[in-house]
């Protein structure tokens, strides 16, 4: 297996990893929720799919796009605890979720856009020289 491959699986495993950790102690811990096992297979595949969103960005090289996406999961956490603790009405844990499905979102969009835009710059620049 060469360093490329190893590294974009250790780069998956561990965006994945710490996504459950974060989301399971986020609604554990300060939710103070009782989790099912359904529960624990839907904080599993959302964390594989975030996995497998970093590990294909990582995979074609594309460091904005990554960085964007990572910084859009890192807000969305913070969002999602923020609004877990300002919880009053009762809808925190909801809107906590949907913050942080919104962030990973714009975070991964915006990415992807402005990876598209910087690609687009260095071709049109090189075209320019030639």
């Amino acid at each position: 297996m060469n360093q490329l491959a190893r590294n974009r699986i250790l780069s998956s495993s561990l965006v994945s990893v710490v996504s459950f950790i974060l989301l399971y102690a986020g609604v554990r811990f300060l939710l103070d929720d009782q989790i099912s096992f359904n529960n624990i297979l839907a904080y599993a595949g959302f964390s594989l799919l975030i996995g497998v969103i970093a590990s294909m960005l990582y995979l074609f090289r594309p460091k904005i796009s990554l960085s964007i996406f990572l910084a859009g999961l890192l807000a969305g956490f913070v969002s999602m605890y923020r609004a877990f603790l300002a919880d009053q009405s009762g809808w925190g844990d909801l809107a906590g979720l949907i913050s942080l499905f919104f962030f990973v979102l714009l975070g991964l969009i915006t990415g992807l856009i402005v990876q598209l835009a910087y690609y687009l710059y260095k071709k049109f620049a090189q075209e320019r020289i030639l």
